[in-house]
C-alpha cells in the first residue's frame, strides 16, 4: 500500500504542466470535439438526403416499370398477359401494394415522409417569398374556391326552398 501513495505523489510532483494548462487543454478538446460533431452531423444529413433521393428514384423507377408492363405481365403480378392474348386489354392499375421493392425497404416510409416535408417546406418558402404574380394566382384560387362554395350554397338553398314549396 505505501507504494501506491508514493507513485501518486511522484506522478503529481513530476508534472511539468501548470495548473491553468489542463483547463485550456480540455477547452481545446471540447472545441475540437464540437467541430467534429458538427462535421459528423453534416455528413449524416448529407447521407440521409442521398438515401431519400435514392428511395425516391427507386419509387419512380418501380412505378414506370409497373405501368409499362401491366399489359403483358411483370414479375409482381405474373406473365399471364404475355401467355394469353386477351382481346379485353383493360388497364389494370397497379396499387401501392404492388411496389415490392419500395415496401421492402425499412427506411422507405421515413424517406417518403421526409421527402414530403422537404417539398412542403420548399412550397412554403416559395409562397412566402413569392412574386406578385404568384400572389395573384393564390388570390384567384381562393376566389374560385369561395365562388364555387357560394354557388353550391345557393343551389342547396334553392333546392330546400323547392322541397318546402312541394310539401305545400
Amino acid at each position: 500500500m505505501p507504494d501506491v501513495t508514493s507513485r501518486k505523489e511522484s506522478g503529481s510532483s513530476n508534472s511539468s504542466i501548470p495548473a491553468n494548462e489542463p483547463a485550456q487543454v480540455t477547452r481545446q478538446k471540447y472545441d475540437e470535439t464540437k467541430l467534429e460533431l458538427q462535421a459528423l452531423l453534416n455528413r449524416k444529413k448529407q447521407v440521409d438526403t442521398n438515401l431519400i433521393n435514392l428511395e425516391h428514384s427507386i419509387y419512380l423507377f418501380e412505378g414506370s416499370y409497373l405501368e409499362d408492363t401491366q399489359h403483358n405481365g411483370n414479375i409482381i403480378r405474373g406473365f399471364d398477359g404475355y401467355l394469353t392474348s386477351r382481346t379485353d386489354k383493360r388497364k389494370q392499375k397497379f396499387t401501392e401494394l404492388d411496389r415490392l421493392f419500395s415496401l421492402s425497404s425499412s427506411t422507405y416510409q421515413k424517406a417518403l415522409a421526409l421527402k414530403e416535408d422537404q417539398d412542403s417546406s420548399q412550397d412554403d418558402r416559395a409562397l412566402s417569398s413569392g412574386t406578385v404574380a404568384g400572389r395573384k394566382d393564390n388570390k384567384k384560387r381562393k376566389l374560385k374556391l369561395t365562388a364555387g362554395s357560394d354557388s353550391l350554397r345557393k343551389k342547396k338553398r334553392s333546392g330546400s326552398a323547392q322541397a318546402t314549396d312541394d310539401d305545400d
